[in-house]
C-alpha cells in the first residue's frame, strides 16, 4: 500500500490533542473567503480528530467529510462530533478515494497529512484530490519544504528510536526543547503542539516537494502556529473544466 500504515498508528498517540480553534480560524480565513466555503462539501483530507473539520463548519460549509487512517483519532472525532449531523468521519487512505464519485466535492484540504506518504502516493493522493473534486473547485495541500543538517538530524533520530522510549522522551522532556524550536522555526509554539504536531510528526515524515505543480498556483503559506512560510509551501489549486493531473 502506498500510504504509511505506522503512520497511522503513530497518530493513534495524538488523538487527544486538539488544535486551538482561534489558530484554526486565522489558518482557514487566510486561505478561504466566506465565499468560498459557504454552502459547500467539502473533504479534509488527513482530518485527524476534526479540528479543520469544525472550523469550515463554523465558516459556512454545508457539509464536510473527514478521512484519516488513525482509527483512534476518527473515534474521538466522530464522539466529539456525534450531534453534528453535517460533519461525517471515516478511516481510509488519501491515495485510494474510491468511496468518493468523481466531481464529489467543491473544495479538498489537505493540511498536515501528505508528506506521511512517498513521492509516488503524493502523487496518486493529489490526483485523486482532482478527480474527485468538481470543474472550478479548490485543492489546497501544504507541503513541507526540504530540511537543513538539524532537520534531517531531527527526523533520522525519531525513526531510529523505539518509538515507546521516543513517546517517553517526547511526554517528559519535550519542554527543554521549545525555546529552541521556537526560535528554529520562526514562531511560538506551545508545549502541546511541539509534542504532537512537530516531534511525533518527525516519524515517517518526508521533506521536499516531489510533485511537479505549477507556480501559478502556489501561494505564500499563512504564519500561524501550524505552519509558516519558514517550514512550508502552500497549493491553491483550481481545478479547470478540463481537468489536469500531476506527476513526479
Amino acid at each position: 500500500m502506498l500510504a504509511n500504515i505506522n503512520s497511522g498508528k503513530i497518530f493513534n498517540h495524538s488523538k487527544n490533542y486538539f488544535l486551538n480553534q482561534s489558530e484554526v480560524k486565522k489558518f482557514l480565513d487566510y486561505y478561504f473567503s466566506d465565499e468560498e466555503v459557504k454552502n459547500n462539501i467539502i473533504l479534509d483530507a488527513g482530518c485527524r480528530v476534526g479540528d479543520y473539520s469544525i472550523g469550515l463548519i463554523k465558516k459556512g460549509a454545508r457539509k464536510i467529510e473527514g478521512i484519516d487512517l488513525s482509527e483512534e483519532c476518527i473515534k474521538i472525532a466522530k464522539k466529539k462530533y456525534a450531534n453534528n449531523k453535517n460533519l461525517n468521519f471515516r478511516v481510509g487512505e488519501i491515495t485510494n478515494l474510491k468511496t468518493f464519485k468523481d466531481s464529489t466535492f467543491d473544495i479538498v484540504i489537505c493540511v498536515g497529512t501528505i508528506f506521511y506518504i512517498s513521492p509516488k502516493g503524493m502523487e496518486k493522493a493529489i490526483n485523486e484530490f482532482v478527480r474527485i473534486t468538481k470543474p472550478n473547485g479548490i485543492i489546497l495541500v501544504l507541503f513541507h519544504k526540504k530540511k537543513g543538517l538539524i532537520g534531517k538530524t531531527a527526523r533520522f533520530i525519531a525513526n531510529k528510536l523505539p518509538l515507546n522510549l521516543y513517546l517517553f522522551l517526547i511526554n517528559n522532556f519535550a519542554f527543554l526543547l521549545q525555546p529552541f524550536v521556537s526560535f528554529l522555526i520562526g514562531r511560538k509554539v506551545n508545549l502541546e503542539y511541539l509534542k504532537y504536531d512537530i516531534l511525533l510528526s518527525l516519524r515517517g515524515i518526508y521533506f521536499g516537494i516531489p510533485i511537479k505543480i505549477p507556480d501559478k498556483f502556489k501561494i505564500k503559506t499563512v504564519t500561524c502556529e501550524n505552519c509558516s512560510e519558514t517550514t512550508t509551501t502552500s497549493y491553491k489549486i483550481k481545478v479547470p473544466k478540463n481537468k489536469i493531473y500531476f506527476n513526479l
